[in-house]
């Protein structure tokens, strides 16, 4: 079992390498997007195997699985999983929608994506029968990226909130309009970290006019330009999150998950975090079985692995997210700091929050805003 607690450089590498990536989908070339959104998939005519065989492949993030949970496996089962990573999501759906994508039992797609990767055909619709649901916490079961979890499973969950030095803003921040209003201050202008990601950039623009992020509406997206390019100015960087930076006050308002924020707060404890209002983001990465899996079985029995309580206590304190077992904090051993952090805080109700889902026919429209805003920045 890890027990990585406190300010772990390695726990620190791994949220970065992690979450950080996801802005990386943002700036793959519009086109490229466009065309892996629109090709063919590969149409292998592979047939998943009803028996076990000696191998299970996955495809996911960079060190997104426990070791000490990934042996314990191997030992329980004799296979030891081979891991294939990606870092970004773009890569995954582009991979697996074509030829050298065969071969994978299990991926692990994000939320925004989920819709893309299963509207080309591209995973297995699972037989939730299989699968113990029960204890997993029903508030990230049927989320508008996949009803009815008809292709997914969730593996674990962050939100988009901020960290910031209240003595800078000069008070509390309860909502996203007082994350705008905080930038502009002098204290605080020029010390402000957004993340690369064109819908966390456009999405707070949106929330603070009362409108969806999964608008269709093109003119909603672009009439955030003008508000974003202007406060703009007030930004230092759009690169990854730097818990060192936040701490020492180079940085004081930042866009971050709740293990960003955790991380610099265990550096610097009077750092506050908030998930503003009206609404933010719950990002899932779910576990999926792909199409055409060489071996179905085998990819069920890791699943089914992974839902065990232990495995789940197990996975959130590598990672520092939680995984999707119900009454997991009360779980979690008792040296773990801050855990409530872990959870994005006492007063955060999921069910308020959206997940954000890439439309091919929006997406580009929030890039072109994202590459405005950053070149106004001169970030």
């Amino acid at each position: 079992m890890s027990t990585r607690t406190g300010v772990d450089s390695a726990l620190l590498t791994r949220t970065v390498s992690r979450r950080a990536v996801l802005g990386a989908a943002a700036l793959t070339p519009v086109a490229a997007f466009l065309a892996a959104c629109s090709s063919t998939g590969s149409g292998s005519s592979a047939t998943a195997s009803a028996k076990l065989t000696g191998q299970l492949n996955i495809y996911t993030w960079p060190d997104y699985f426990s070791k000490d949970d990934l042996a314990a496996y191997a030992k329980k089962y004799g296979v030891t999983p081979k891991i294939s990573t990606y870092t970004d999501s773009n890569t995954l759906f582009t991979k697996l929608n074509s030829a050298a994508g065969a071969g994978y039992d299990i991926v692990v797609p994000s939320s925004g994506w989920v819709k893309q990767i299963a509207g080309k055909g591209l995973l297995e619709e699972l037989d939730l029968d299989r699968l113990n649901l029960k204890n997993l916490d029903q508030s990230l079961l049927n989320r508008n990226y996949d009803p009815h979890n008809k292709y997914t499973i969730p593996k674990d969950w962050g939100l988009l909130g901020v960290v910031y030095d209240p003595d800078a803003t000069g008070g509390e921040i309860k909502t996203w309009q007082d994350f705008f209003d905080a930038g502009a201050k002098p204290a605080v202008s020029g010390r402000i970290r957004m993340t690369s990601a064109a819908e966390e950039t456009v999405g707070p623009a949106l929330w603070v006019q009362g409108k969806d992020w999964n608008t269709k509406n093109l003119d909603d997206i672009k009439g955030t330009e003008d508000f974003l390019t202007g406060f703009a100015k007030h930004v230092k960087t759009f690169s990854a999150f730097d818990a060192n930076a936040m701490a020492s006050g180079a940085i004081v308002l930042a866009q971050a998950n709740q293990a960003y924020a955790r991380n610099a707060i265990l550096l610097n404890p009077k750092l506050k975090w908030v998930v503003p209002g009206p609404t933010s983001e719950l990002w899932v990465d779910s576990f999926a079985i792909a199409k055409n899996a060489p071996d179905i079985e085998r990819a069920y029995q890791f699943l089914r692995y992974q839902l065990t309580p232990t495995v789940q206590v197990n996975e959130t304190v590598f990672l520092g997210y939680p995984a999707s077992l119900k009454g997991l904090k009360d779980k979690l051993p008792s040296n773990v700091k801050e855990s409530d952090l872990i959870f994005g805080g006492p007063d955060v109700d999921l069910d308020k929050l959206t997940s954000f889902v890439v439309d091919p026919e929006t997406y580009p429209t929030f890039q072109d805003v994202q590459n405005k805003v950053q070149a106004a920045a001169g970030a």
